[in-house]
């Protein structure tokens, strides 16, 4: 990475966390609008940052990850107790943020192995996802709400993580048919090609054995996003009637989420077994029986 591209990318994480520091104690319409001037600005930046050194322009799905981040930060960080709690968040937040735009640009410039930035944006991803479940649910809001909120949350992020994983399709384009020196025929195969005898059989043509690796169609994403965010949001309305605080709530709703986008990513590739699905609905089911006994065993005083 040329020092250019670091120098740009650390502007747009110093400015978007110095906005989030100026929201302390901004409530309302204020904060609202100075969270979409923040997301403009980190959306605008990493759009520069790829055109510039890159030499590709953005797509839309690039601009989910910052954006939930920002709005994460400015609606999570007040929530914590303490001002070493805040700044603290505020630094993990702009190195999350420098993560995440670093990442994008690597993966558009591919210098850095696939695997390697779809688990980097995979997991801010979740932590943006955890965030955002947290500042919803500790509002208390009606289900009609925050359930609402979450739904919208969960798709948008939903469909950036399944447009990380790319499917390999078979190339189908076939091999270039090799020029033919036709003095280093015989006379029987002369004849056959001078069209005075009939082909009994065109020759296939054979496939070139490569397989290209696209992102999934924005049909199928926006449909097992929806399903998806349907799932997260129905699971909100009950938990609303727990008594669990954000964090809790935030985690329980990230373990669901966490499901369905796994299993969801495997059916994308057609490769949902029942294996697949044991492991993640142990793995999330674990989780959820930890965090509902955290939540609902008695306080002593």
């Amino acid at each position: 990475m040329s020092s250019q591209t670091l120098e740009k990318i650390t502007v747009v994480v110093a400015v978007v966390v110095l906005g989030v520091a100026l929201s302390v104690g901004a409530t309302g319409l204020p904060l609202l609008g100075l969270a979409f001037a923040i997301v403009i600005t980190v959306s605008a930046g990493l759009d520069l940052i790829l055109r510039g050194e890159a030499r590709r322009g953005s797509t839309v799905e690039q601009f989910i990850l910052p954006s939930a981040l920002v709005f994460g930060a400015l609606f999570f960080l007040p929530l914590l107790p303490t001002g070493a709690q805040f700044v603290f968040g505020l630094g993990g937040f702009g190195a999350l943020t420098f993560a995440v735009l670093w990442t994008e640009w690597a993966l558009t410039r591919q210098v850095l192995r696939r695997d390697y930035g779809e688990t980097v944006l995979a997991l801010a991803g979740y932590i943006a996802a955890f965030v955002l479940y947290g500042a919803i649910y500790q509002t208390r809001t009606r289900s009609l709400f925050s359930a609402t909120a979450i739904v919208a949350v969960t798709i948008l992020l939903s469909a950036r993580h399944l447009r990380l994983t790319q499917v390999a399709f078979p190339d189908r384009t076939p091999e270039p048919t090799p020029t033919l020196d036709i003095t280093t025929l015989s006379v029987p195969e002369r004849l056959r090609m001078s069209g005075r005898f009939p082909v009994v059989r065109a020759p296939d043509l054979t496939a070139s054995g490569r397989f290209r690796t696209l992102a999934p169609s924005w049909r199928r994403t926006i449909l097992y996003a929806s399903v998806t965010g349907i799932g997260v949001g129905e699971v909100t309305w009950a938990l609303n009637y727990w008594p669990l605080n954000g964090l809790q709530g935030g985690a329980f709703l990230l373990a669901v989420y966490y499901f369905f986008t796994g299993i969801l990513t495997y059916a994308l590739h057609a490769r949902l077994r029942m294996r697949v699905t044991l492991e993640y609905g142990v793995i999330t089911l674990a989780g959820l029986l930890l965090i509902a006994f955290l939540g609902l065993m008695p306080r002593t005083i």
